[in-house]
């Protein structure tokens, strides 16, 4: 025999292995891209299969030499039930999680391009909701598969893992009882959809308004008026009412003004004309109550309040419609002849000079 027949009879692995897998990582490379040629380039499943070619082929040809190259350093290893096993659940666990980590960083960075693909029947905010539900469970899938791996390459059987997790399930529920509530609650916000992402939302007894940015497992984050970030946790919504201030259909309108004492005699004229002539005015909602009421006898002037509604709930155009309101009122009132007062106050002047209140 000679020394190189000799030699390679004793490597427990030939080139032939080596060679066969790196050819079978190039086939699955060119099948895959032929595969994603098929979908339009902007296409979610393309990006899918593109992102899977990478992953899953290097870690195919990675796996075949760390294979090939263990056994040559330890080949008694390999021989063994468990050796092979753990290596060879190892390297299509690395294939599987780290494609599963890639199409999870695609479809976040473009959401909302895959959402409108995924989910066309449904409208913009709803398909965004509905889209980062599926991302987060697709997180949940990935790290749970990941954690089962890892236990089960340390020999932790399936059994003790399922005893274990219901263990594990109870003491959350006693000893991590907020934890637990808030993402219950978290997934309440999912299924029933009280509010969507990009809506307005309020807490009247925690005094809070801001737009939902995030819905979180556990924490909702907001933006205030002031642009604020505000993180309110999920157990908040099942336990304080909600008030969803995108869905109000038409904004009412309080406009309080005042009269001149002098000018008691014009408050029914004025009343009426602003009664009729709010109609006019653009944005206001004609089929909804329109009142101007006389309220009272303020500290220096006759209040009157002015009741409206605008087309809209959008508050920018709320408040476009107060604004025409407003001058209307200035007008009425001046064609009237009437006056608005200053607020006023009498000063008392003490002895010494000095005015007092």
């Amino acid at each position: 025999m000679s020394p190189s027949t000799a030699a390679a009879a004793a490597l427990p692995f030939n080139l032939q292995l080596l060679l066969a897998g790196l050819l079978l990582a190039a086939a699955l490379w060119l099948v895959l891209d032929q595969l994603a040629r098929r979908f339009r380039s902007d296409s979610l499943w393309r990006a899918l299969l593109l992102l899977s070619k990478l992953s899953l082929c290097l870690t195919l040809a990675l796996g075949t030499v760390l294979w090939w190259a263990a056994g040559l350093a330890a080949p008694d290893l390999l021989a063994q039930a468990r050796g092979g096993v753990v290596l060879r659940d190892g390297l299509i666990a690395l294939g599987v999680f780290w494609t599963l980590l890639r199409w999870k960083a695609e479809l976040s960075g473009k959401a909302e391009r895959y959402a409108g693909q995924l989910l066309p029947q449904l409208d913009g905010k709803d398909r965004m909701f509905l889209f980062d539900v599926l991302t987060k469970l697709l997180s949940i899938l990935i790290w749970v598969l990941l954690s089962f791996q890892v236990l089960q390459m340390f020999g932790v059987s399936p059994s003790v893992l399922i005893t274990a997790g219901g263990f594990g399930a109870a003491a959350l529920g006693f000893g991590a009882r907020t934890i637990v509530e808030n993402a219950l609650s978290g997934l309440s916000i999912y299924i029933n959809r009280p509010f969507t992402i990009g809506e307005t939302i309020s807490l009247p007894q925690l005094s809070l308004l801001g737009t939902v940015e995030n819905v979180s497992w556990f924490y909702t984050r907001l933006r205030d008026p002031d642009r604020q970030r505000i993180y309110v946790p999920n157990g908040v919504f099942t336990t304080q009412p909600v008030q969803n201030v995108a869905e109000i259909d038409s904004r009412r309108l309080v406009i309080p003004f005042g009269l001149s004492y002098g000018d008691r005699h014009l408050i029914p004229a004025i009343c009426s004309a602003l009664q009729e002539r709010v109609l006019e005015v653009e944005g206001v909602d004609r089929a909804k109550d329109h009142l101007v009421h006389f309220i009272g006898y303020g500290d220096s002037s006759l209040d009157l309040r002015l009741i409206c509604f605008a087309l809209s709930g959008d508050i920018k155009v709320a408040w476009a419609v107060q604004h025409r309101v407003l001058l209307l009122i200035g007008a009425v009132v001046a064609e009237h002849g009437g006056g608005m007062p200053f607020p006023t106050r009498t000063l008392i002047s003490a002895p010494g000079g000095q005015d007092l209140p």
